[in-house]
């Protein structure tokens, strides 16, 4: 997007490169607050022990 988009001087590539760059980052804080709360509520992050704990 960004290389098309300075070959024909548009900045629609630019706003698309940020908008994925958003979306990742925007993924990972999701991704990283379930660990903790994973982590707060059953002091390990292992995803097995806490399914069994579910019952």
């Amino acid at each position: 997007f960004v290389v098309a988009g300075s070959r024909w001087a548009q900045p629609d590539g630019q706003v698309m490169f940020i908008l994925v760059i958003s979306l990742a980052a925007a993924e990972a804080s999701i991704g990283l607050a379930i660990l903790m709360q994973l982590y707060r509520r059953f002091h390990t992050l292992d995803i097995d022990a806490a399914s069994e704990m579910r019952g």
